[in-house]
C-alpha cells in the first residue's frame, strides 16, 4: 500500500454515481474499495456540490460511511459526524433575497445544514430544474429567522440583471442553469475546503489525493499532489490532472486507487 496517501477527497456524481443508465447507480467496486482503503487507516472524505439533505435522498449513505464530507461545494464541512465550518448566510440577506425571488415570480430553496425548505407554492418553477436534476420537493416555510448555508434560487435568467441588481453586494451569485442560480455569502469553492480540512487534520497535501470530474474538482486538484480526473470527465478537468482513470462505468475510482496504492 502506498503509505503517502493519507486522505482521499472523492466527488460522487459521475465519479461514484453513474447517470449514464437509467435509473442512475453508484459504482459500488468503487466505493467497496474505499471502503477497504478506510479500514486499512485512509481517510475518505466525499468532496460534491450536493448538500447534505441530497447525498441522504439518493441513498449515498445507505452504501457507505465516509470520515468526513465537503458538501454544497465547500458550504459545509461535516468530520466523524461533526460540523467543523459552517458560514451562515446573514438574516437580513437572505430576507432580501426571498422578497426579491417573490417579487419576480421565483422561488428558492433555502439550504441548511442537513434539510431544506421552500419559501413560496411557485412549485412548477423548481420543477424546470428538478426535471433536469432530480430531487425531492420540499416542504414550504417562512423565510424569516432561518439560518441557511446557502440558496438554491429558481429563477429564469431574463431577471439576472434585475436581480443582481438589487441583490446585497456581499452576496455571490452564480447561475449553472436556465433555472437554477446558487447564492452564498461567499464563494463556496472545493479546494479551499479541501484545504481547511487538511489544515484542520494536520495532514500535508503531499499524502493528499483527490478525485472528480468537473470544473469545480480542479480547485481540488490544486491543493492535493494526487490529483484524478475521471475518464469520463471534461476535457479541461483532464488538462488539470496528474492522473485520469477510466471512467465512472468502468470503477474508474478502483481503478486508479489500486494503481496509486
Amino acid at each position: 500500500m502506498n503509505k503517502k496517501i493519507k486522505i482521499i477527497f472523492c466527488d460522487i456524481d459521475w465519479t461514484l454515481f453513474d447517470h449514464s443508465k437509467s435509473p442512475s447507480r453508484f459504482d459500488k467496486r468503487s466505493i467497496k474499495y474505499l471502503s477497504k482503503l478506510q479500514k486499512e487507516g485512509v481517510l475518505v472524505f466525499l468532496s460534491t456540490a450536493r448538500p447534505y439533505h441530497s447525498v441522504k435522498r439518493i441513498k449515498m449513505l445507505d452504501l457507505f460511511t465516509p470520515d468526513g464530507m465537503i458538501l454544497a461545494n465547500g458550504g459545509l464541512i461535516i468530520y466523524k459526524d461533526e460540523i467543523i465550518y459552517n458560514p451562515l448566510m446573514k438574516e437580513d440577506d437572505f430576507i432580501s433575497l426571498c422578497e426579491l425571488t417573490n417579487k419576480y415570480g421565483g422561488n428558492l430553496e433555502g439550504i441548511r445544514p442537513y434539510d431544506c425548505f421552500l419559501i413560496n407554492n411557485n412549485i412548477e418553477v423548481a420543477k424546470k430544474l428538478f426535471d433536469t436534476y432530480p430531487e425531492d420537493i420540499p416542504p414550504i416555510e417562512d423565510y424569516h429567522h432561518q439560518k441557511v448555508i446557502g440558496v438554491n434560487l429558481f429563477i429564469s435568467k431574463e431577471y439576472d440583471e434585475k436581480i443582481k441588481t438589487k441583490l446585497p453586494k456581499v452576496l455571490y451569485y452564480y447561475r449553472y442553469h436556465d433555472y437554477g442560480v446558487d447564492v452564498a455569502s461567499i464563494p463556496h469553492i472545493k479546494g479551499e475546503a479541501v484545504k481547511f480540512v487538511l489544515d484542520y487534520l494536520k495532514i500535508d497535501k503531499e499524502y493528499a489525493c483527490s478525485i472528480g470530474d468537473d470544473h469545480q474538482d480542479i480547485s481540488m486538484f490544486k491543493e492535493t499532489n494526487y490529483s484524478i480526473a475521471m475518464g469520463n470527465g471534461k476535457e479541461e478537468v483532464k488538462d488539470n490532472a496528474k492522473h485520469i482513470t477510466k471512467t465512472v462505468t468502468k470503477h474508474g475510482v478502483k481503478y486508479i486507487l489500486k494503481k496509486l496504492m
